[in-house]
């Protein structure tokens, strides 16, 4: 309990007791014997307020954090009260949230609030989740509406300077004294005066030079202008990148600005932070770094490293974090080979597949497999490029030669585009079986992957070719390639087989759709001409039940295609095709979908 909640509790006794708690100096007529005044935070009385409370003959419960002899009473009870333990805050957490408290989460709320009782339980009744990683996120930006307005009422009791070095110190965090003369921008002697008078107040500690907590910091910081607190962030990074700190350390000011800071040495020192985070498994630090970074004047060196460090994979495959195409579009000449790489595999946004182009293939696709590097960046879009050039020239055989040889010095996405390209060169032998064990071991990996959309045309085209056009489909359902596809060259490949493979189930429709995005000219005339052999079918007693919709939806599902595809053809959810075609069945008295065609005609 703070010394707030404990005033409230001396008042509640007070009125049970028959007396009349008169709360501030301020509402001081009509007292009697019976009266006791109630003061909260004397720390702020000003001199007038404090020749009140010395003319005051009666009983007084005062609570503040200063030292009772410097005030005008006499015969004091002394009552005080220090800070909580870990202990306790556990103890407010599990009574608020009935959640057992880890020492971790218990010593994240006790560092945050200082052990302040009442910071914790403002901080409790404004989350909802008090697991430690929703909280580290959480705190920085917690708002407390309690804590500000005492942050405010701190201001008009301090001076001008002491107002100044505490916003400083908010920002830095914690720093030396000349650190802190610099960003403040006062002398030593004025801000170590000043100083003095916030540890007076309780707003900063000595050893380091401090802000009491990091949630009156917060709300210190919260309280600036947002001009203000962008400036102080500025002088920051400056004075501590002038003083050769850590790169993290001037980073994390760098980052806090809303606008670039516009020196030459930002870029640079924030490439360096972003490969500390990332050697320190903090990637999405890394990224925020890397991102402040493309918005500083960029040239030479610097450049090309933060390009090529935002298109690595292992920021975006191997965590997640996907480039925008606003941050790389104006890197692309710098990020060169590794750009190329990550988005030739499809392991960006999708907004990037349409930056490469039509992909150029080499001219003597053969000799530059033979060639394929022996590492780096360009392995992905060499071997990738040259498969697709054997592709177009009809001799995809060949990597089934090179591929003993080329499989033993490949790992991980190079390994997969070598199995799809495997896929290609078994599919033209015609041997079914093989292509379709490579296409689930494929299928292992994340589909949103180039690879894996050449390797599953290889599949669906193989299926067409031996007549298993329904477990091509079945394979596309479990990809989740049966719908509208990413603008990546693989996904042409795809579109073309996928329009082979509705032609063979007599989707028509569905085959016209997938070869013209394909550009496929003769399946295009294909789909056309089957479109035009399909009659609609009689208007028979069957017929006549059904609603248009409900029309639209049989005839749509008569030519094989999927609940999926139909709800995104109608711009509808998938259930709600499904309760159509269940009172279509209720209505011609059917109960499976395959009975369709024996009700329905074509």
């Amino acid at each position: 309990m703070g010394k707030s909640a404990l005033l409230s509790v001396a008042s509640s006794i007070a009125v049970r007791s028959g007396l009349r708690p008169v709360r501030g100096l301020r509402a001081l007529s009509g007292v009697d014997s019976h009266t006791v005044l109630v003061v909260d935070d004397a720390e702020r009385l000003d001199e007038d307020e404090t020749d009140r409370l010395a003319r005051f003959r009666g009983v007084v419960v005062l609570a503040g954090d200063c030292d009772p002899d410097n005030l005008p009473i006499v015969d004091a009870v002394r009552v005080p009260l220090r800070p909580i333990g870990a202990e306790a805050v556990a103890e407010m957490i599990r009574r608020r949230f009935d959640v057992e408290v880890s020492p971790e989460l218990a010593a994240l709320c006790l560092e945050y609030s200082g052990g302040a009782p009442g910071v914790l339980s403002d901080v409790l009744e404004v989350v909802t989740d008090v697991s430690v990683s929703s909280l580290r996120v959480m705190l920085p930006v917690l708002r407390l509406p309690r804590l500000l307005r005492a942050v405010r009422r701190s201001w008009e009791v301090l001076d001008a300077d002491a107002v100044a070095v505490a916003r400083a110190l908010a920002v830095l965090g914690s720093a030396s004294l000349d650190v802190l003369c610099e960003v403040a921008g006062t002398g030593s002697f004025r801000t170590l005066a000043a100083f003095e008078r916030l540890v007076d107040a309780r707003v900063a500690v000595d050893a380091p030079m401090r802000v009491r907590s990091p949630a009156l910091g917060h709300a210190i910081r919260h309280e600036m202008a947002p001009e203000s607190r962008e400036a102080l962030h500025r002088a920051a990074a400056r004075v501590l990148h002038r003083r050769c700190e850590a790169p993290v350390a001037v980073a994390e000011h760098v980052v806090a600005c809303a606008e670039p800071v516009g020196r030459p040495w930002v870029a640079s020192v924030l490439h360096s932070a972003a490969r500390l985070h990332q050697a320190a498994g903090r990637p999405e630090q890394a990224v925020t770094c890397l991102r402040a970074a493309l918005r500083e004047p960029l040239a030479g060196e610097t450049a090309v490293h933060v390009a090529v460090a935002m298109a690595m994979a292992k920021l975006h495959l191997r965590y997640g974090i996907a480039p925008r195409a606003d941050e790389l579009a104006r890197q692309r000449l710098a990020a060169g080979e590794w750009f190329d790489a990550v988005v030739l595999d499809w392991q960006c946004d999708e907004d990037l597949l349409g930056f490469l182009g039509e992909p150029l293939v080499p001219d003597d696709p053969e000799l530059a497999l033979r060639a394929l590097p022996e590492s780096g960046p360009r392995v992905v879009p060499s071997l990738a490029l040259a498969g697709l050039g054997l592709l177009r020239r009809g001799a995809e055989t060949v990597v089934l030669d090179l591929a003993p040889q080329l499989r033993t010095r490949l790992a991980g996405a190079e390994r997969d585009w070598l199995t799809a390209l495997e896929m290609w060169a078994h599919r033209a032998g015609g041997d079914h079986a093989e292509v379709a064990r490579l296409m689930r071991e494929l299928a292992a990996a994340s589909p949103l992957r180039g690879c894996v959309a050449l390797g599953a045309a290889a599949f669906v085209a193989s299926c067409v070719d031996a007549g298993r056009q329904g477990e091509a489909r079945e394979m596309l359902v479990r990809l989740g390639y049966t719908g509208t596809l990413a603008p990546a060259w693989a996904c042409t490949l795809l579109l073309h087989q996928r329009a082979r493979m509705h032609l063979a189930l007599g989707a028509a429709r569905a085959a016209l759709a997938d070869a013209e995005r394909a550009g496929a000219a003769e399946l295009v005339d294909q789909a056309r001409a089957a479109l035009g052999r399909q009659h609609r079918p009689p208007r028979g007693a069957a017929w006549d039940r059904l609603t248009p919709h409900e029309s639209r939806i049989v005839l749509l599902a008569l030519e094989g295609e999927t609940n999926r595809a139909i709800a995104a053809r109608f711009n509808v959810t998938q259930r709600a095709v499904e309760l159509h075609l269940t009172r279509v069945y209720r209505k011609v008295g059917i109960s499976r979908r395959v009975q369709l065609s024996s009700v329905f005609p074509a």
